[in-house]
């Protein structure tokens, strides 16, 4: 097993050096081929030659006994790229995965709030407090600017302090610019002004720091998010992500094209922004009945 675990490491560098993968796509991939590499043991296989079309298709049928198909896609995916490596390097005679199809995904409708649900979020931190201060500024920015987490995470001081644009760094180190509402702006304002210098530690330069005055973690902005959600919303499913689909639907909902969406949002293809239509069309049906006397 030695080899193939050797030869996934070299894999997972090429990754991170040609394709710019990000800490936390390299974190997937490497648990994806990690799973692989036990069926493989299991099975005994010491050697890539080894693993031919009957093996594969054997590995996807016992994936699908226990996992959705949305894990089945990804782990497809992902070895898929991998034998693509193995194959090109010549550790591997063919690759197995190509002619192999994942199980057909359901297209499942993004969550988000309602505006009031929305405006009774964002209400909910206690602005008093250094905090309060950094939590409203960051609900603002998730919802006004729909930023992955992790791309807010990213964000240093200098980032934000002037003007309504700033520029972040996306998927695939993709750069993009978004733009700040006015609500989001005049909190960022008061956050920087009146609670980031409160919680910092001298030297750290990340715009989001936590209790401790160290950089805000991915688990401390769901957590941060849940209690909110919680103490406004009540039984309401919401996490980090549902505030960057409510951004997009309400776009929708307010007129916007599908190619300025697909833009803000940083999706590189327009197929990915297309979900959101459908929340809207529901929405519409709903109104129609709702509100025509002969619907």
């Amino acid at each position: 097993m030695r080899p193939l675990l050797r030869d996934v490491r070299g894999f997972l560098r090429v990754l991170r050096a040609e394709r710019g993968a990000s800490p936390h796509t390299l974190a997937a991939y490497a648990r994806d081929v990690a799973h692989f590499l036990d069926f493989l043991a299991v099975e005994g296989v010491t050697d890539w030659s080894q693993v031919n079309v009957t093996r594969a298709r054997r590995y996807l049928v016992r994936l699908s006994a226990s996992r959705s198909r949305a894990t089945v896609a990804r782990r497809l995916s992902a070895l898929r790229s991998l034998f693509r490596f193995l194959v090109r390097t010549g550790r591997a005679p063919a690759n197995p995965f190509r002619g192999l199809r994942a199980p057909r995904r359901g297209r499942r409708l993004p969550n988000y709030l309602s505006l009031t649900q929305v405006r009774a979020l964002l209400e909910a931190p206690d602005t008093a407090t250094p905090l309060g201060l950094r939590d409203r500024a960051l609900l603002e920015l998730l919802y006004g600017s729909g930023l992955r987490l992790r791309e807010a995470l990213a964000l240093r001081t200098e980032d934000v302090r002037f003007g309504r644009e700033v520029r972040v760094v996306g998927k695939g180190n993709r750069e993009r610019l978004v733009l700040l509402t006015r609500a989001a702006r005049s909190a960022l304002d008061a956050y920087l002004q009146q609670g980031r210098p409160r919680l910092a530690r001298p030297g750290v330069e990340t715009l989001f720091v936590n209790h401790r005055g160290r950089p805000l973690s991915a688990r401390g902005v769901q957590l941060v998010v849940a209690r909110y959600v919680r103490a406004s919303l009540g039984a309401v499913r919401a996490t980090p992500h549902t505030l960057r689909h409510t951004f997009a639907t309400h776009l929708l909902d307010g007129g916007a094209d599908l190619r300025s969406v697909q833009e803000l949002l940083g999706h590189r293809s327009l197929q990915t922004t297309q979900v959101y239509t459908h929340t809207t069309r529901a929405r519409l049906k709903e109104v129609y009945d709702r509100a025509h006397p002969r619907a």
